[in-house]
C-alpha cells in the first residue's frame, strides 16, 4: 500500500509505490519469476536490510552518530526509500546515457 509524500510512520512497514515503484508483494513475485523465491515479507527485510546500509553509509559519511533506533526509523521512512529510488534511477540513466556515447 502506497503512503502519501510526508506521511509519518511510526511503526510497522511501509513501501514506497508511486508511478514506477511496487510494493513488497510485487517484489517477491518478480523475484520469484527469475528464480528466487520469495515471500513478500523476505521481500520487505531485503528491502529494509538494503536501506539500513544506505542510512549507515550517510551516518558515517556526514558523522551524524544515529542510533540503532534512528536508522530505522530512517531505513522504514517512505521518503527515504523514495530518495534512495530517485538517486538510482539518476545513477542508471547516467550510466546507460555513457554507454550510448
Amino acid at each position: 500500500m502506497a503512503l502519501k509524500k510526508g506521511t509519518q510512520v511510526d511503526r510497522g512497514y511501509a513501501t514506497v509505490t508511486d508511478d514506477e515503484g511496487v510494493n513488497y508483494r510485487e517484489i517477491a513475485e518478480m523475484m520469484s519469476e527469475i528464480g528466487f523465491q520469495m515471500n513478500h515479507s523476505s521481500a520487505r527485510n531485503y528491502v529494509l536490510r538494503v536501506m539500513r546500509k544506505f542510512v549507515a553509509a550517510f551516518d558515517e559519511s556526514w558523522c551524524l552518530e544515529l542510533d540503532d533506533k534512528r536508522v530505522e526509523e530512517i531505513a522504514k521512512s517512505p521518503i527515504f526509500q523514495q530518495g534512495i529510488a530517485e538517486i538510482l534511477h539518476t545513477l542508471e540513466a547516467f550510466r546507460r546515457s555513457q554507454d550510448v556515447d
